[in-house]
């Protein structure tokens, strides 16, 4: 009950911010506005704006188990297909599998309309006189001064903004505060990254500045890199870390190389999750960074670093071409190769929602790295275990649904794993590569209920070279971001270069984790989890003691550790935002 009476506030403002050009021309106090022409205008505009809104609000249903965040106005560029071909060509299967959506859109459109047409039939046709017309002119000057109050959410000193949920409630439940029509009203201006300055240059430090000048005596290791990305893969689907999962060959594959056991994602979808993984990039804004406003900035990547050395490179995903913004990012990350479904020469393996299922589409992956010059880099992300949770039809009584339909499609994507690496491994160029493995984001099926947020962004990172010098296991708090720097560090990479992440294997400076989400910056290291809204701190868990993050100890007395976890998110908050704002996410040659 108080999460609803909270949530009214950011409802009423909604409403008002919706409806104002209704509600202006309703109390209109001239005579015209008692026509049946200017009443038909008024009960158009009514339903259809508050049709859209309802609408909203019930898609949001369906797409914020993919973004665990109401949905933005950087959205609508995905949904015109301008910036992703996906969501217009999977229109069907998303109102086939959310029909009920459909049909309670159409129950509540007709109310609307009832509820409309009973309010004409008990009001009263008004003769404008001079009181009559001094009467509604305060009417109307009354009703625009609580529409004001209304959008501003009451008296406070600022409009009422979506950062303002994050001081009513957990972060969790930030959301349900939230409404969609209002999420998509405050971010319409979004003019991007604001310019921060916690700290001076000098204070920021090697470890936080992004600038990387390793100095390694020998040559440049020319060993190939295949960077794997598994689609929404969390630690819990993993027989690594869970009893009950059934992944054989990726438990045996992982044990063999380093394995990160404290990894988290960065973000909760692959368009961040990529550019985390192969450029050092996190996703600290509500934009996409591919439809942000810094979609053309030049950026580092291991394709562009590693270029003037030899290296070709090439970006594989079995989704259409176009999908997610994957190609444009790749043209400006400088890979010179993107190989996607219309590449693909069999178009009956399309596995009618997403691309082309992973056993073949990894198998022609394969045959066509033989074509890559080495050394290569290569980028593959898989694609099947994505909803509407689906695996192919001669394997269904292999790998049978179950309650969590998730793990049918983990199983099948072992086995398409195993198979990829059964025919790769007599290739020559076998042995002289080094394998990454990470999640390209968690899966979208997690809910936050009783789930820990160390659980809700676990997943897993894995280092692996065949002859068997990476092994074991390191417990270190590690995330996507720190892949890029970690990779050269094996290829004894000495070039000065531009990442955010850290070396894993240089304990030199401190491990953590940030990711953010609902304007909530949220910050874990080996002991606390830390909330900060971009103002002001919001939560602090002790996460040894208290790993779901139930007890928020941030009001219970001065931590000794708040002051660094503090200063080292704002650095990293400061230094990503101004290196965005700049363009000076590489080191200028």
């Amino acid at each position: 009950m108080g999460l609803l009476l909270r949530g009214l506030r950011f409802d009423i403002s909604a409403i008002i911010y919706t409806n104002a050009v209704f509600i202006i021309l309703s109390l209109l106090p001239f005579a015209f506005t008692q026509q049946r022409w200017y009443q038909l205008i008024l009960k158009t505009l009514f339903i259809v704006v508050n049709g859209i809104c309802l609408l909203l609000n019930l898609a949001d249903i369906a797409y914020f188990p993919f973004i665990q965040k109401r949905m933005q106005f950087g959205v609508l560029r995905f949904a015109t297909g301008r910036e992703d071909k996906d969501l217009l060509s999977l229109l069907p299967l998303l109102l086939k599998q959310y029909w009920w959506l459909l049909l309670f859109f159409i129950m509540m459109l007709w109310g609307l309309i009832r509820f409309y047409n009973r309010t004409l039939k008990n009001s009263k046709p008004v003769i404008f006189k001079l009181p009559q017309y001094i009467a509604h002119s305060l009417v109307l000057a009354f009703a625009l001064g609580l529409s004001v109050l209304g959008m501003r959410g009451g008296f406070q000193s600022e409009l009422l903004n979506i950062i303002h949920a994050s001081q009513m409630t957990k972060v969790e439940n930030i959301p349900v505060l939230l409404n969609t029509p209002f999420t998509l009203v405050k971010t319409i201006k979004n003019k991007g990254l604001p310019e921060v300055h916690y700290f001076s240059d000098n204070e920021i430090g090697e470890c936080f500045n992004g600038i990387h000048k390793p100095s390694y005596t020998n040559s440049l290791n020319k060993q190939n890199v295949m960077v794997i990305m598994i689609e929404s893969l969390s630690k819990k689907y993993l027989g690594l870390f869970n009893k009950e999962a059934k992944t054989p060959f990726m438990d045996s594959l992982f044990s063999e190389g380093l394995l990160f056991t404290n990894a988290y994602a960065n973000a909760k979808v692959s368009t961040q999750g990529i550019p985390a993984i192969l450029s050092s990039i996190p996703s600290w804004q509500d934009d996409f960074f591919v439809s942000s406003n810094y979609s053309t900035n030049k950026i580092t990547s291991i394709a562009n670093l590693l270029k003037p050395h030899g290296y070709t490179s090439a970006f594989y995903h079995g989704g259409r071409n176009g999908s997610m913004g994957f190609d444009t990012y790749c043209s400006l990350a400088g890979f010179e190769k993107y190989i996607g479904k219309d590449q693909y020469p069999n178009q009956s393996d399309y596995d009618g929602n997403w691309g082309i299922w992973d056993e073949q589409f990894l198998q022609f992956t394969a045959d066509e790295i033989k074509k890559l010059p080495q050394p290569f880099v290569s980028a593959i992300l898989t694609l099947s275990t994505h909803t509407p949770y689906s695996i192919p039809e001669k394997y269904k009584s292999i790998f049978p649904k179950q309650d969590d339909e998730m793990l049918s499609c983990i199983q099948y994507l072992d086995l398409s794993l195993r198979k990829f690496f059964e025919k790769i491994k007599t290739e020559p160029w076998f042995s002289n590569t080094l394998f990454i493995f990470s999640a390209d984001h968690t899966a979208h099926g997690l809910s936050e209920t009783n789930t820990s947020p160390l659980d809700y962004y676990g997943i897993p990172i894995v280092f692996y070279k065949p002859d068997g010098s990476l092994n074991g296991t390191d417990d270190r708090t590690a995330n996507q971001i720190d892949i890029l720097p970690s990779a050269l560090h094996q290829l004894n990479y000495s070039g000065e270069y531009f990442a955010l992440g850290k070396n894993l294997f240089d304990t030199t400076c401190s491990s953590f984790s940030i990711n953010y989400k609902a304007g909530v910056y949220q910050y874990f290291d080996s002991s606390y989890c830390y909330q900060f809204n971009g103002r002001e701190p919001v939560g602090l868990y002790n996460i040894k003691s208290d790993r779901d993050c139930r007890q928020n100890i941030l009001s219970t007395g001065v931590n000794t550790d708040i002051n660094l976890i503090d200063a080292n998110l704002k650095k990293m908050i400061q230094v990503f935002n101004n290196t965005m704002i700049k363009n000076e996410m590489y080191i200028k040659q």
